[in-house]
């Protein structure tokens, strides 16, 4: 696994890697944080790890017996992993531009339908059939 990656380095790949995603017709990013708990370390409050990863998007559906077949080891590695360690002293400062760093790459989403599933609810229930 990479060494983690400094703030800004992490920001950037970050930003990066939501732009990259969100101009795909399909694709995720998945974002992770857990303490890090380490026997050296004697504060009461312990290293948060955070992580982003974007799904491997490239790789085919393994769901399909043919994807299966084509899957390989260098769709595997394309995988982009990207991660950081914030000690406590600096979680404030990190958790207000790690923010704006996600509200910015989520204006690239669409807007869910709604309306797709309450005409298929009334048209299904309002049919009388006569006999």
């Amino acid at each position: 696994m990479p060494a983690h990656l400094g703030h800004e380095e992490f920001f950037t790949s970050l930003t990066t890697l939501l732009s990259t995603t969100s101009q795909k017709t399909r694709g995720s990013v998945y974002l992770t944080q857990k303490p890090l708990l380490d026997s050296t370390n004697t504060q009461s409050q312990p290293s948060i790890l955070i992580r982003a990863t974007d799904g491997n998007t490239n790789a085919p559906n393994p769901k399909t017996a043919e994807a299966k077949k084509k899957v390989s080891k260098a769709t595997a590695a394309s995988k982009v992993k990207i991660s950081t360690v914030v000690s406590p002293d600096d979680l404030e400062a990190f958790y207000a531009r790690y923010a704006e760093v996600c509200k910015a790459g989520m204006t690239g989403l669409k807007k869910r339908d709604r309306k797709k599933g309450k005409a298929k609810g009334k048209k299904e229930g309002g049919k009388v059939v006569k006999g």
